[in-house]
């Protein structure tokens, strides 16, 4: 029988629970949902968070996170395999949205992120310069059953963050965009903390910042008035040798009835992917 290892959950644990939805991994088709009643509103919608600084349209349709395509170098880090669906809420009923177009980033086991040029992700690392590097960025086309997979690594943590991926959607209507979504994803503190005492996050010791006093995972969800971060947080199921992790993205396409969150992203956010054929 499979056992905690290190105060991850076993494989064979894998329902994967998300604020406001639970998600069944291994489904023919796709995630299962089941609505929460923690919550006044029938479904949670995923609120909407800020792109940050290092967001950069690389168009890379690209599903192996952790390799760079650029030199097929891997990054180092707990693997991480990580199932999105994306869903339309819309007369009291949830869709699945094919056809969306999913960019996640975020940095590496060290604090960094690539493309980047000359800085400092704090915690010792130093001034870093990763331009032209295309690690931990890439993009997915949802399917039929608006699920998108993406293998990566746990993401380690830089000064001013708690650790996070970062995660946009986008919509076409031939050519054109008529979606842009941004939102992040963050992780329970407990599993956090048990990763970090693994090589390489050990290394970086004494991170500055947690989940309850990073300001975006502590912004308000404009529409439930809870922490947006406790309601896009992931929690794993992994064995000694990787991670699995799920969420299902819930958005009401409707132009009057979204908001963002405090601090969430401008309007933009870079050209998008060329559209499938």
């Amino acid at each position: 029988m499979q056992k905690r290892i290190g105060g991850l959950l076993g494989r064979r644990e894998m329902m994967l629970k998300t604020a406001g939805v639970v998600t069944l991994a291994g489904s023919s088709r796709g995630l299962v949902t089941k609505v929460l009643a923690a919550t006044s509103n029938p479904v949670v919608l995923t609120p909407e968070e800020t792109e940050g600084p290092y967001w950069i349209d690389e168009q890379l349709n690209h599903s192996d996170l952790a390799t760079d395509p650029t030199d097929n170098s891997i990054q180092v880090g707990l693997p991480l395999i990580l199932a999105i669906t994306v869903s339309q809420y819309a007369d009291g009923s949830i869709t699945p949205l094919k056809s969306a177009y999913v960019d996640l980033w975020h940095c590496n086991a060290s604090g960094i992120y690539s493309d980047e040029p000359a800085y400092n992700p704090g915690g010792g690392t130093g001034t870093v310069v990763t331009s032209g590097k295309k690690f931990l960025r890439g993009y997915q086309v949802a399917d039929a059953h608006g699920n998108v997979r993406f293998t990566s690594i746990y993401p380690g943590w830089y000064s001013g963050r708690t650790p996070h991926i970062h995660a946009r959607v986008r919509l076409y209507s031939g050519s054109t965009a008529t979606e842009n979504f941004t939102t992040q994803f963050f992780f329970d503190e407990s599993i956090t903390e048990t990763v970090y005492q693994l090589s390489p996050y050990n290394l970086r010791p004494n991170r500055d910042t947690l989940n309850t006093s990073d300001g975006i995972y502590s912004a308000a969800d404009c529409l439930t008035g809870s922490p947006v971060g406790s309601e896009t947080s992931l929690r794993l199921a992994a064995d000694s040798s990787h991670a699995v992790a799920s969420y299902n993205i819930v958005l009401d396409l409707s132009a009057t009835s979204t908001c963002a969150a405090s601090g969430g992203p401008p309007a933009g956010g870079g050209a998008p992917p060329p559209p499938r054929n």
